[in-house]
């Protein structure tokens, strides 16, 4: 990494040519950065940048440019869970998302997918820049703006550290540019222990947050998304979070044997207690400041729902979790991903074609798969293989099966009047029927709003509305309802303009999560911290329509004391919960990284025969996928580039890669 100085965009400045072999050597980025590359040859150099607050503004700017476009389909690698699936994985024409090659088990060393090794140190050398000009700007500067910038630059550096560290394990730290006269032995940086790059971040985070400002002060309209005090509080517990999960804080550690040529340990060792307690404080400190700061469970019923049936109330005010833009429990958002092409991608079609196909750009091609479908509770609150309900009355051996009664009574605000479809769509809790859309079941708006006269139920069977269409269709049977606006109005001649609402990176119901699992990790389901566990369980569960966790499982689990009988059996109610709470909010895909539960990849992504015209031929089970997905332990960790390997030989690569 090298500080630009009085260098010109000229390929003909020597010490530009001088500065770009040594960034090749290390393989860590390239030269140009968002802003710089805007302007004419010989124009740019940095005190051109920082010449006063206008230029420095732009330039802060660009050290926000690179971060994760959390929630794109092509951009966020997160999208690659086996939350979902796409046809064209099943080799048919279509625009593939890029993160569907990561669903499929197909990571390379060459060219790595979502390479992002370049890019976030590139990020990082901007921060640096800014850092070190902005205190020599004094046109029109305000110095608690300075403050401020200072502070996001900091944040903006700890949080790419973090996206390199959790992509690719151990990296280096540049906490400074290397001046231009280092050398090339010194541009050839090695990987920093583990360890330190997380206390490192969490340093850095630590120093940004006294110039950081409260949410409450910041402009919507126009600061919005930008770096604030319970961000950077947030993205502190997430790091130790992570610090402390199986795939680095455990006894047999995979990676323990990883040792550079000073040999130095890559990896810690061996288990580490403390590292739960620290993630417990910090989940605890950022849900406290959420708190003071007004943050609680989103819970408004939407006016347009008031004179409806309590069932779509409930429903609508699910999916507004997500879908209402920057509501109170919303602690950072993404601004950076494309809302139209994503809601297209989530949305099934309620309205069939007109002869010109004007309704044929929504396509529900991030299909749900059968494994998540099956991880919703029941109506009951616990596990649909654990209900004692379910298991009585034949529910669950026959989920699969085609329910011999119609669609009637109170069960036609799920599935259409009339109409039959699979055990497995009845009976289930209220964020299965507001987060999935399924064949036969009741959709609430895409601008139908009165029932039962005027609101839309989907048909996935072949050519039927939300079915096959060589356009674009579900290979599942099933939609992402959660993230389709239900303001977002479709006729059969064209569809109304998307709601735009930033993508979900960190919600208060996380932090509640991030605080159960570290407090029951570091005591059990018994310990000091108990009540509140529970109590913040309850609370998501709570506005999600259900009982609390130990009521539930106490009446109608066939394990009825499983919440309190041990560490292990509430870890997997815990992981179950945010599973099913954080649902295609790109959590699940790093979740099964941290857990060291990379086999679950390797259960074959499934869903409904989207060619079936029939109740009978569709609803027959089949891989939405016909090749056998394969992942390994190599795929905890990102490949990094082999040609960033041939130049540095310091550089260790990543176990099994």
């Amino acid at each position: 990494m090298i500080r630009i100085i009085k260098i010109t965009v000229s390929l003909s400045s020597l010490k530009h040519l001088f500065l770009w072999l040594l960034i090749s050597i290390w393989g860590l980025g390239t030269f140009s950065c968002d802003y710089l590359d805007v302007v004419p040859d010989n124009v740019a150099t940095i005190e051109y940048a920082f010449a006063n607050r206008n230029t420095a503004e732009k330039f802060l700017y660009t050290c926000y440019n690179d971060r994760l476009p959390v929630g794109d389909l092509n951009g966020d690698p997160a999208r690659g869970s086996d939350e979902t699936m796409q046809r064209a994985a099943m080799g048919m024409s279509a625009n593939i998302f890029t993160s569907s090659y990561l669903a499929r088990g197909l990571q390379n060393v060459s060219l790595p997918y979502f390479d992002n090794w370049r890019t976030y140190y590139k990020a990082i050398r901007n921060c640096n820049i800014f850092l070190e000009e902005i205190p020599n700007v004094q046109v029109d500067m305000r110095e608690g703006e300075r403050t401020r910038w200072i502070a996001e630059a900091k944040f903006l550096k700890a949080y790419y550290h973090w996206l390199l560290l959790r992509q690719y394990g151990p990296v280096s730290i540049v906490d400074v540019n290397l001046p231009l006269s280092a050398s090339v032995e010194e541009v050839k940086l090695y990987r920093d222990p583990l360890e330190d790059v997380v206390e490192y971040i969490v340093a850095t985070l630590e120093d940004a947050l006294t110039g950081l400002p409260e949410e409450r002060d910041m402009m919507e309209g126009t600061e919005a998304g930008r770096a604030n005090k319970l961000v950077a509080l947030t993205l502190m517990a997430d790091v130790r979070l992570w610090a402390a999960s199986p795939l680095v804080n455990s006894d047999d550690n995979l990676y323990s044997n990883m040792i550079d040529n000073r040999d130095v340990r890559l990896f810690p060792g061996s288990y580490d207690e403390n590292k739960w307690r620290l993630a417990a404080e910090a989940a605890e400190r950022a849900i406290e400041a959420c708190h003071a700061a007004g943050k609680q469970l989103y819970r408004e019923i939407e006016a347009r729902t008031y004179n409806q049936n309590e069932v779509f109330q409930h429903q609508t005010m699910l999916r507004q979790i997500v879908c209402k833009r920057w509501n109170y429990e919303l602690i950072w958002g993404s601004t950076s991903y494309d809302a139209g092409w994503h809601w297209r991608n989530c949305e099934a079609k309620v309205m069939g074609f007109n002869s010109d196909g004007l309704n044929t750009t929504i396509h529900a091609e991030y299909s749900p798969t059968m494994k998540m479908v099956e991880s919703f509770y029941s109506s009951n609150g616990v596990p649909i293989n654990e209900d004692k309900v379910w298991a009585a009355n034949g529910w669950y051996v026959n989920r699969y099966g085609i329910r011999p009664g119609v669609s009637s009574g109170n069960e036609t605000y799920y599935v259409k009047e009339g109409q039959q479809t699979v055990y497995l769509h009845y009976n289930r809790e209220p964020r299965f029927y507001a987060g999935i859309g399924f064949d036969q079941g009741i959709y609430f708006g895409a601008g139908y709003y009165s029932f039962p006269s005027d609101v839309k139920h989907l048909n996935f069977r072949y050519m039927q509305p939300a079915g096959y269409f060589p356009q674009g269709f579900s290979c599942t049977g099933y939609s992402a309802k959660k993230f389709a606006p239900y303001e977002t109005s479709q006729t059969y001649t064209a569809i109304g303009s998307p709601e735009y609402f930033p993508f979900p990176i960190y919600r208060l119901a996380e932090l509640y999560l991030m605080y159960a699992e570290a407090y029951n990790e570091l005591e059990g389901p018994n310990g000091a911290h108990s009540d509140r566990v529970f109590g913040y369980l309850d609370a998501i569960r709570s506005r999600a329509g259900l009982d609390g966790v130990k009521r539930s499982w106490a009446e109608h689990a066939s394990i009825d004391d499983r919440p309190t009988r041990s560490k292990e059996d509430l870890r997997d109610i815990i992981r179950r919960e945010r599973t099913v709470e954080l649902m295609f909010e790109s959590k699940r895909f790093w979740d099964v990284r941290r857990w060291r539960l990379i086999d679950e990849l390797n259960e074959q992504p499934q869903g409904w025969n989207y060619m079936g015209r029939t109740a009978e031929e569709f609803y027959s089970l089949q891989q939405a996928y016909p090749e056998q997905v394969g992942f390994s332990v190599k795929d905890y960790f990102w490949p990094i580039r082999e040609s960033n390997l041939f130049v540095n030989e310091n550089l260790i690569q990543n176990y099994g890669w």
